[in-house]
């Protein structure tokens, strides 16, 4: 098991938090552990994408109502929730949320790394989604307003001379503006180019 991103482990239990920590600093995992969900939100300073091991019956604010706090904020997350038999109903109700997996106490280490190493990779793959939105939507906050206007057309699936004359523009003009825009979204296809733009076009057409 190989994985950069940080394991959260939020548990009130602090031999839980103990044995979890040595669990995966064995297995060569990064992580950080704390006695509840008020301190774990708290630490937070950006929407990067989390995986974390959750108790689902914290005290305060519940492992459930974490997850939507998480999800009010925006911050993609990647949860493996923790159980006892009275709190089965809430972990159930974790997972039709959005959880990956929920495990019942006393923890099976094999278990609990083989649902983590979903958890990591599921969490890996938002990462690497959410940090493509960022860097397109950088590249189109390089585009002038009138590049705009023409990037919605071409992705609509016009023509240069369609674009000249929607824009009032010469068709010279509008293979200059592609042009630009094909260098700036840094795309080398009209493929490449529609697949950077899918999510943007509202900021693109005009109210």
């Amino acid at each position: 098991m190989k994985h950069d991103a940080i394991v959260y482990v939020i548990d009130d239990d602090a031999a839980i938090r103990d044995a979890l920590s040595v669990l995966l600093e064995t297995c060569g995992l990064r992580y950080r552990t704390f006695g509840s969900a008020e301190d774990f939100l708290g630490s937070l300073k950006d929407t990067t994408p989390v995986c974390a091991v959750v108790d689902v019956g914290l005290p305060g604010l519940s492992g459930l109502e974490l997850q939507q706090q998480l999800s009010s904020r925006e911050i993609p997350s990647s949860l493996v929730v923790m159980t006892g038999r009275g709190n089965v109903p809430m972990a159930v109700e974790a997972m039709r949320a959005g959880a990956v997996h929920f495990i019942e106490k006393p923890i099976d280490p094999k278990t609990l790394l083989e649902v983590l190493d979903e958890a990591l990779l599921r969490r890996d793959a938002v990462a690497e989604q959410s940090a493509r939105r960022r860097q397109n939507q950088a590249r189109i906050d390089r585009l002038t307003p009138r590049e705009r206007e023409v990037l919605a057309l071409i992705v609509d699936g016009h023509m240069n001379k369609v674009i000249a004359g929607r824009l009032g523009i010469s068709t010279r003009t509008a293979e200059h503006h592609r042009a630009h825009i094909m260098a700036k979204m840094e795309a080398p296809t009209l493929s490449h180019l529609i697949r950077n733009t899918q999510g943007f076009l509202n900021l693109l057409r005009p109210a």
